[in-house]
């Protein structure tokens, strides 16, 4: 139904899109980019950000990025989440832009870096 009206518009045709797929490809090739350089690079990576960070290795910290189960379940119903890291963000943002991820960032070490597909 077209907002405002009570009854559906028979011209409106719903078009499946893979989008979604698309960009999640995207953003996985994004995140194999950044193994690549270094980083511990995880999607949906346990249940929260507390223990994401408490299981990475110390070895690996300086250069993490990661989103977590919860981040995941956003990703999926709102097509977008944001990311924990450490590191060089500019880098990080790069990649993901470079792989066709959308990418909001106020370029703070203090902020996460929020993703949509």
């Amino acid at each position: 139904m077209e907002k405002g009206l009570d009854i559906p518009n028979p011209f409106l045709i719903f078009v499946p899109s893979n989008k979604n797929i698309m960009s999640k490809s995207n953003l996985t090739n994004a995140f194999k980019a950044l193994r690549k350089k270094g980083y511990f690079a995880r999607q949906n990576f346990w249940c929260c950000q507390s223990c994401a960070w408490a299981s990475i290795p110390d070895a690996k910290a300086e250069k993490a990025v990661f989103y977590h189960r919860q981040d995941a379940n956003d990703l999926k119903e709102n097509g977008s989440c944001y990311l924990a890291w450490n590191g060089n963000g500019k880098e990080i943002v790069e990649v993901l832009e470079q792989h066709g991820v959308s990418v909001n960032w106020r370029g703070s070490i203090d902020s996460r870096i929020k993703i949509s597909i």
